[in-house]
């Protein structure tokens, strides 16, 4: 880290601290989720047992069962208002994250003959979209959690402080899309988070407002593992969701 202002200093040794724990941290929560003894009686189920589910008659239909609930929300679908603004919800947030593999893949998107100006209309338009939708229907689920007597009663600070931080985030990428120049995800951001990647860093964009948003996400890694945001991965452990005789036939 020769040469690097004190800011990017630390901004770097965050961003790889906060890689570390999101990808130990999850790996290291969900392992300990399988293989940890589940029931009252505290019976070991183990992992063969993880997609048989009570009354399915195969496992790919229990797996089936899972997934959906894990992307389709299909466990609220007795509350339709919360199924639908969830799935907004998360989804934007699903496309947005994967959307955000163009600042890593840019090099190889210009190579096969998309334009940078292509890319920044999609990013523009399509990220900016989505970036609304999430913003939006965080607020709707925060208002909910907060306004509805039995949702506050069995929140903790976390719950508001995990849907505040992915709004937050949402926001201060809004705010980039009209503050900064078009380029200036491909011209800085891009080649910055590559030299992270190569273990090689250059000094962070000086932009604040990027600086903002860049430190909300890795907040956000670091939050992860440690927090409810992991509940899509609880749907493979959860011990309602399989069988706890055998993976044959439950009438």
């Amino acid at each position: 880290m020769l040469h690097l202002d004190a800011l990017s200093i630390l901004i770097i040794s965050y961003a790889y601290f906060a890689v570390i724990l999101l990808v130990t941290g999850s790996i290291f929560m969900v392992a300990r989720s399988i293989f940890k003894s589940k029931g009252p009686n505290g019976t070991y189920l183990g992992y063969p047992y993880l997609f048989t589910y009570p009354g399915q008659d195969t496992r790919l239909k229990a797996f089936r069962n899972i997934l959906g609930r894990m992307f389709l929300f299909t466990s609220a679908k007795d509350d339709p208002f919360l199924r639908y603004i969830g799935l907004v919800f998360h989804w934007s947030l699903w496309i947005i994250i994967a959307a955000h593999a163009d600042i890593v893949l840019y090099p190889y998107f210009t190579a096969a003959g998309i334009s940078e100006s292509t890319l920044e209309a999609i990013g523009a338009y399509l990220g900016t979209f989505f970036a609304i939708l999430l913003v939006g229907s965080g607020l709707i689920l925060f208002g909910r959690r907060a306004m509805d007597p039995y949702m506050r009663k069995i929140s903790y600070a976390s719950d508001y402080f995990a849907i505040l931080l992915i709004i937050a985030i949402g926001i201060s990428g809004i705010l980039m899309r009209f503050w900064l120049p078009a380029n200036f995800a491909y011209a800085q951001v891009s080649p910055f988070i590559l030299s992270l990647a190569s273990f090689a860093p250059i000094s962070a964009p000086a932009a604040g407002i990027f600086v903002t948003h860049f430190m909300l996400t890795l907040t956000l890694f670091v939050y992860f593992p440690l927090s409810k945001l992991l509940h899509p991965f609880a749907f493979l452990t959860n011990p309602t969701l399989y069988s706890i005789y055998h993976p044959g036939v439950i009438k």
